[in-house]
């Protein structure tokens, strides 16, 4: 394992990414992979959901995330030759709010939160979507803050959503330690100034021209041994 976080100061709050950091997506996948006859349509569909947020940061436009996901659903079926009607991305953004925890994150987030460690999350879903599905899988104790980029009407990785989020949290970017399976969210997080974390997973390699983040885990389990190890 990667790491150099003992060489950083204790973060004094873990910002946590949701969609496949804490919330399983194999759901979303196999209902986008059905919808688009493909085996391949979900990462298909994803990179360019995922393409047009940030376009519309590059164009100071902001348009919801349910109307991207909808609109980019639509362009990959004509790509793959399957008719997509707004129904299919009503439907598809709907599997937000029933996506299943990842295992073990419970258990993690209790053991962080006994070693009094702020907990906070920063998504770029909308505020609705977010708040219902933590709610409802009862992760919302855990957390001071769930917080949504369309507050500042910006898609992460913009570096105003994660200057803004420090604001909201009352700390310095330094004292916040960022943790993300999306490799352009943990650099966008390093470019506001926070420590980072690499959550792996097989549908994502980290690309190398990004600054590398502090330390590189294969689930949240093993995030909080090494909290415990660097910070006894």
């Amino acid at each position: 394992m990667e790491s150099s976080i003992g060489e950083q100061v204790k973060p004094k709050l873990l910002l946590f990414d949701v969609y496949e950091t804490l919330l399983d997506m194999e759901l979303l996948e196999r209902k986008a992979n059905a919808m688009l006859n493909s085996k391949r349509g979900y990462l298909y569909w994803f990179e360019l959901f995922m393409q047009y947020c940030f376009v519309d940061n590059s164009l100071d436009e902001h348009h919801s995330f349910a109307s991207i996901a909808t609109a980019t659903l639509e362009m990959a079926g004509r790509n793959l030759g399957v008719h997509i009607t707004p129904d299919h991305g009503d439907e598809l953004v709907e599997l937000l709010n029933h996506l299943a925890l990842k295992e073990g994150i419970t258990e993690a987030l209790s053991d962080l939160y006994d070693q009094d460690y702020r907990i906070a999350a920063l998504t770029n879903a909308s505020q609705e979507i977010i708040e219902r599905r933590m709610e409802n899988t009862g992760l919302i104790s855990y957390f001071e803050e769930v917080i949504s980029a369309e507050q500042v009407k910006k898609y992460k990785p913009a570096k105003e959503v994660y200057l803004w989020a420090t604001e909201k949290l009352s700390l310095k970017p330094e004292d916040i330690l960022f943790v993300s399976s999306h490799s352009w969210d943990i650099a966008g997080a390093a470019n506001a100034g926070m420590q980072t974390v690499f959550l792996e997973h097989d549908k994502e390699i980290f690309y190398s021209l990004f600054p590398k983040p502090h330390f590189r885990i294969k689930n949240v389990e093993q995030l909080v041994q090494e909290m415990k190890m660097m910070y006894p």
